[in-house]
């Protein structure tokens, strides 16, 4: 099993403030994203950051990525897969792929190639029809994480992907 997990970054309040990149493999860790800050304005109001005060890679929503932290994520997939690992891991599967071409994407085409034997991607379940159209040769099999089979559904995806 190799691949990537992306966590977020949370402050001491629990508060988003960037989301890291974790190779499965080695537990080496990148800043991935962080969420844009916002400067106080003398008058007491809040003004965004502009892309030229530090975020000069893609963006979804309030994240910017890192070019050179995407780069290390997409090198430690194609690591593992030129390994041969038995299971691609890739949390996850996003808006920057599915909507910009971009992030880890590749691994969207790696999949119709059927170069990966498994592979189990994170995807919300907003965005499952884009992916089910970007890999519509395919017949992925979907599970939904609830509260009450979080405990239990890690057996059911190794039973169904390596049982099966």
């Amino acid at each position: 099993m190799r691949g990537i997990l992306t966590p977020p970054i949370l402050d001491e309040h629990g508060v988003r403030l960037g989301i890291e990149v974790l190779d499965l493999a080695t537990g080496e860790r990148r800043v991935l994203a962080r969420v844009r800050q916002l400067n106080d304005q003398p008058d007491g109001s809040v003004a965004p950051l502009t892309q030229g005060e530090g975020y000069r890679g893609p963006h979804v929503g309030p994240y910017y990525f890192d070019p050179e932290a995407l780069q290390w994520g997409q090198d430690v997939i194609a690591r593992a897969i030129g390994l041969g690992c038995d299971l691609l891991i890739v949390d996850e599967i996003g808006r920057l792929e599915l909507e910009q071409n971009s992030g880890f994407n590749h691994v969207l085409g790696l999949l119709v190639a059927s170069v990966v034997p498994r592979c189990l991607l994170v995807v919300r379940d907003t965005l499952l029809d884009a992916f089910r159209r970007r890999v519509s040769d395919l017949e992925p099999i979907v599970f939904e994480v609830t509260v009450e089979n979080r405990h239990t559904l890690p057996m059911e995806i190794a039973q169904r992907l390596f049982l099966a």
